[in-house]
C-alpha cells in the first residue's frame, strides 16, 4: 500500500496511525512467487511421474522379454523335434502321392460300363467286356442285316469317341473287327478302346 498522506498527522480518526507501509509484505491474497513455485512444483511433480510410469514400463517390458526368451530357449528342443517331424511327414506324404500315381485308374471302370450302356445302340448285345494293359476291348453281336449292321456299328464308334465322359478317356476308339455270326442276320463285332499314356 502507498501512503498518501503524512503518519504523523492528525486525522479525523480518534487514534493516530502507527503503521509502517513500507515495511508491511503483500496484501494480495495469492502471493506472484507463491504462483510461480506452485507452477514449477506441478511441472516437476508431473516431469518425475511420467519418468517414473515410462521407467516402470521399460522394466515390465524387459521382464517380459527375458520371461519369452525363457520360454522359447525351453521349448527349443520341442521345435526342433516338431520340425523334424514335419520334414518326415512331407518326405512320408511325397511317396504316398507318387504311390496312388502309380496305382490310381486312368479310368472308372463302372462309369465305363454305365457310359457304355447309355450309348449302347437297341439292338447292339454286348457280350464280354475285357480290360488288358492294351486297352479295353469290348465284344458283343448285333441282330441286322449286313449293310445296316455296319452302318450301325461305325455310326456307333463314332458316337462313342464324341462322347463327353468316354472320348477324353481314350487315345482311340476302333471297330477292329466285324464278322458273320451263326445265322445270316447275327453279326460279331469288337471294339477296341486304346487307353491314353499316363502323364
Amino acid at each position: 500500500m502507498k501512503p498518501s498522506r503524512d503518519p504523523l498527522e492528525l486525522s479525523p480518526h480518534w487514534h493516530v496511525d502507527c503503521r509502517l507501509v513500507a515495511d508491511l509484505p503483500d496484501d494480495n491474497v495469492v502471493g506472484t512467487r507463491f504462483l510461480i513455485n506452485v507452477i514449477f512444483g506441478g511441472t516437476a511433480i508431473s516431469a518425475m511421474l511420467f519418468t517414473g510410469w515410462l521407467l516402470y514400463q521399460g522394466m515390465s517390458l524387459g521382464s517380459q522379454i527375458r520371461d519369452w526368451e525363457q520360454r522359447i530357449n525351453d521349448n527349443r528342443a520341442e521345435v526342433r523335434d516338431i520340425q523334424r517331424m514335419q520334414r518326415e511327414y512331407s518326405a512320408e506324404a511325397v511317396k504316398i502321392d507318387q504311390a496312388y500315381a502309380l496305382v490310381h485308374p486312368l479310368l472308372n471302370v463302372s462309369s465305363f460300363i454305365s457310359s457304355i450302356g447309355r450309348t449302347r445302340p437297341e439292338h447292339l448285345v454286348i457280350d464280354t467286356i475285357e480290360w488288358n494293359d492294351a486297352g479295353i476291348f469290348v465284344r458283343g453281336s448285333l441282330h441286322e442285316n449286313p449293310e445296316r449292321a455296319t452302318r450301325i456299328l461305325g455310326d456307333y464308334v463314332k458316337l462313342l469317341g464324341d462322347d463327353e465322359k468316354i472320348g477324353p478317356l481314350f487315345r482311340e476308339i476302333v471297330l477292329t473287327g466285324f464278322m458273320r455270326g451263326t445265322s445270316e442276320d447275327v453279326h460279331n463285332y469288337e471294339i477296341s478302346f486304346r487307353l491314353r499314356p499316363r502323364p
